[in-house]
C-alpha cells in the first residue's frame, strides 16, 4: 500500500505544481503531464530497468523518450491556450495541412539556424565528451576558443532578442 500512496502523493504534487504556475488548464496539464511520466518510471523501477537493459539502442530509445517528455511539457508550459499547444505539437511533428499552416519551417530558418542547429547537435552526442579529453595543449586551447565562441554567441543572441518579460508576470 506504501507504492500507491507515493503513486497518488506524486500526482497530487505535480497536480498543485502546476495549479502554482498558473490559473489556466495548459498549467494543469503541464504538472499533470510532468507527474504522469514520474508515476510512469516509478511503476517500472527504472534504475533497476537501466541496470537490466544496458544495451546502446536503450540508451537511445530513453535519450529520445526524456527530449520529447519534456519538449512537449515546455510547449505546454509557454502556450497562452490548450488549443494553441495542440496546435502548436502537431505542426512539430508535421501533423497539421499546409493550408493550417501560417508560416512553414522554412520561414524560420536560416543559415544561423542552421549553424546553431549542427553546433547544438555536436555537443549533444557523446562523441563531444571524447573531444573534451584532449590531452595536448593546442587541442585544449582551440576546444577552449571554441566554447568560448559559443558563449559569447549565446550570450548576444539572448542580450539581443526582443523583449520578453519574466513569465510569472503574467499572473
Amino acid at each position: 500500500m506504501g507504492k500507491l500512496k507515493t503513486l497518488r502523493n506524486l500526482g497530487i504534487v505535480f497536480l498543485l505544481t502546476g495549479i502554482w504556475h498558473g490559473a489556466a488548464w495548459n498549467f494543469v496539464v503541464w504538472g499533470l503531464w510532468h507527474g504522469f511520466f514520474i508515476i510512469i518510471e516509478k511503476i517500472i523501477n527504472i534504475k533497476e530497468f537501466e541496470q537490466k537493459y544496458t544495451q546502446k539502442w536503450v540508451q537511445i530509445i530513453q535519450h529520445i523518450y526524456c527530449i520529447l517528455a519534456f519538449v512537449i511539457g515546455w510547449v505546454m508550459f509557454r502556450a497562452e491556450s490548450m488549443t494553441y499547444a495542440w496546435l502548436y505539437i502537431k505542426n512539430m511533428f508535421g501533423l497539421l495541412k499546409i493550408q493550417d499552416i501560417t508560416y512553414n519551417i522554412g520561414y524560420y530558418i536560416d543559415t544561423f539556424e542552421i549553424i546553431i542547429f549542427i553546433t547544438a547537435l555536436l555537443c549533444s552526442i557523446p562523441i563531444f565528451n571524447k573531444m573534451l579529453d584532449v590531452k595536448n595543449k593546442f587541442g585544449r586551447v582551440c576546444i577552449n576558443i571554441w566554447l568560448l565562441v559559443i558563449f559569447i554567441l549565446s550570450t548576444a543572441t539572448i542580450a539581443s532578442s526582443t523583449y520578453n518579460p519574466f513569465i510569472y508576470f503574467r499572473f
